[in-house]
């Protein structure tokens, strides 16, 4: 560790630019996880086949959100984030209060993640290699292998999490793509899919001839919200990346912005490639994985060889998705720490090396 003159010193300016910022960003968010995970929710308890329109005015109400918090990046540029913001706005009080929850609220989701990594990684090596480890041995070794890449250099943390990212979106967008061209049994239903009241419609019990049970679309558009999370990271990046003021600003808009349309395109294809009684029959847990709502799809779309991959790339989606989240808990750590009144525990808090 370094000395209180090194702390004072601050992150290292000018490491990464904006593409390594908007990576890990939207690392956070973690597309294949979002799609995987929070779509299923929607689509069979929440607002059925609507849930591609919760997406799509998700991306309206949180990009005008994203506007304000942008104005506010151009003007304050630390790794605390909201801590900085709202300190700068309503005093340091509400902002180091508001700072200690997103910081608790990250390190919970880091920890929810590498469960979450270790299950789907144990179940992947049992099914796809007849392998069988247990899930904590994972955790701990995901848990390590976290604290190595976030530890000694962001770059390397940047490159990792960009890699991943990549291979997410260009297996998801090459699955919307030929859903786009082959259609499927129901037709594109845009009315119900995308239209944007279809994201405010209750789905009712024994839709389209299904033995679902009733949902809300409340739990639907909160899942569409909730795939963003992770995003408003851009600003934790500020003193690290190079020239920040422009930077963290593109970085945001660009991320809200992007994940939106590709979000609402690629579940409106699931939807599509399912057909409406299936999507919400098989996201209710008709065949005990509401994940085949993608799996099945891709696999007839694309073959075996994508399905797996796709597999495999949740596993390290999960995983670069925890790593996000422990490279945006360390840095309100460490942007908290510096305001702390004990010189020894502010010392270790907020030293770089």
């Amino acid at each position: 560790m370094s000395t209180n003159k090194d702390s004072q010193q601050g992150l290292r300016k000018g490491a990464i630019g904006l593409t390594a910022v908007l990576f890990m960003a939207v690392a956070n968010a973690a597309p294949i996880t979002a799609m995987s995970f929070n779509m299923p929710v929607g689509v069979g308890w929440g607002n059925g086949i609507g849930a591609p329109a919760g997406f799509l005015f998700a991306t309206i109400v949180l990009s005008i959100f994203a506007i304000g918090f942008s104005a506010m990046a151009k003007r304050v540029t630390t790794a605390g984030a909201f801590y900085g913001f709202i300190s700068q706005g309503l005093g340091q009080v509400w902002g180091m209060a508001a700072g200690l929850l997103a910081t608790i609220s990250y390190i919970l989701f880091e920890g929810t993640l590498i469960g979450g990594f270790a299950f789907f990684a144990s179940n992947t090596l049992s099914s796809m290699a007849g392998i069988s480890v247990n899930w904590l041995i994972l955790a701990i070794g995901g848990m390590i292998l976290i604290w190595v890449l976030t530890y000694f250099d962001i770059t390397v943390a940047a490159a990792v999490l960009g890699v991943t990212l990549v291979g997410e979106v260009l297996l998801l967008a090459a699955f919307g793509i030929s859903v786009l061209f082959k259609g499927g049994p129901d037709g594109f239903m845009i009315s119900e899919t995308i239209a944007p009241m279809a994201a405010f419609a209750d789905l009712e019990a024994g839709a389209f001839g299904s033995s679902v049970a009733a949902g809300t679309a409340a739990l639907g558009i909160f899942f569409a919200f909730w795939s963003w999370i992770g995003f408003e990271t851009t600003a934790a990046y500020g003193e690290e990346s190079k020239d920040p003021k422009h930077v963290v600003p593109r970085a945001t808009m660009i991320a809200v912005i992007g994940l939106g349309v590709f979000y609402t395109f690629v579940s409106w294809m699931a939807v599509v490639a399912n057909g409406a009684k299936t999507s919400v029959e098989v996201s209710s847990g008709s065949t005990g994985n509401p994940v085949d709502l993608w799996l099945v799809p891709v696999q007839a779309n694309l073959g075996t060889f994508a399905e797996s991959s796709y597999r495999v790339l949740l596993v390290i989606g999960s995983f670069a998705c925890a790593m996000a989240f422990h490279n945006a808990a360390s840095r309100y750590v460490f942007a908290l720490g510096r305001e702390l009144p004990f010189a020894g525990v502010r010392n270790r808090l907020s030293s770089t090396h």
